[in-house]
């Protein structure tokens, strides 16, 4: 039986880059999947493994780590290759530059057309949805632009920051394929006529060995 378990949400960006890593690294864990309908995140036998209630959650032994991003630094450095966090100063900095910007700039802004358009309530947040959308489009075109340079988010090869951003774009892409429902013109779905560079780097990615095991099962 392994040792390593992940607690996750299916459909969780957060969860995704965790479980996208762990099979890019080839670590085998058991996964251990929680109802967000149920409120199991808040169950008493859970927060006593995650004190807020909150995924993910990776058990590596007598080892319990909270947050992705702690997540992740955790498997680098426990599982060294193939690498997540680059080889050089460079290359860090360009990954978690990148995951920043995600983070600072992206993240909460996909949050505000998707939880409105996965509740069917597209048309009572109009203003909102957007809004967002034009400062979510401003972000991919950068990134559009980044990835005309390089294959991958933060420079030639693959890295956290690409198992960070892909997620959150997979949550965009979800929510925004259902805009005909309320009527609008986000000018962002499909990426392939788009973002022609975004939609390559997508499918790049959905080629890596495990991709599907990492798939939001309630998604499928």
């Amino acid at each position: 039986m392994t040792q390593t378990e992940l607690y996750f949400i299916s459909g969780s960006p957060p969860c995704w880059s965790v479980m996208l890593a762990l099979e890019f690294k080839g670590v085998g864990y058991e996964p251990r999947r929680l109802d967000n309908a149920k409120r199991e995140q808040k169950s008493p036998a859970y927060l006593k493994i995650s004190p807020r209630g909150q995924v993910p959650v990776l058990i590596n032994g007598g080892t319990t780590v909270c947050e992705t991003l702690a997540v992740l630094s955790y498997l680098d450095a426990a599982y060294p290759e193939p690498r997540l966090f680059g080889t050089d100063p460079g290359d860090t900095a360009r990954i978690w530059q990148a995951i920043c910007e995600c983070d600072g700039n992206l993240r909460d802004t996909v949050g505000e057309i998707s939880r409105p358009l996965f509740r069917g309530k597209g048309r009572e947040f109009t203003d909102q949805i957007t809004d967002a959308a034009a400062k979510v489009r401003n972000e991919l075109a950068l990134i559009e632009a980044s990835l005309s340079k390089a294959p991958w988010i933060a420079g030639d090869n693959l890295s956290a920051a690409d198992l960070v951003v892909y997620p959150v774009m997979m949550q965009l892409e979800r929510a925004a394929a259902r805009e005909e429902e309320a009527e609008l013109e986000l000018a962002i779905y499909p990426f392939g006529e788009n973002f022609a560079n975004i939609d390559v780097w997508r499918r790049e990615i959905e080629k890596l060995p495990g991709y599907q095991n990492a798939y939001p099962p309630h998604w499928k």
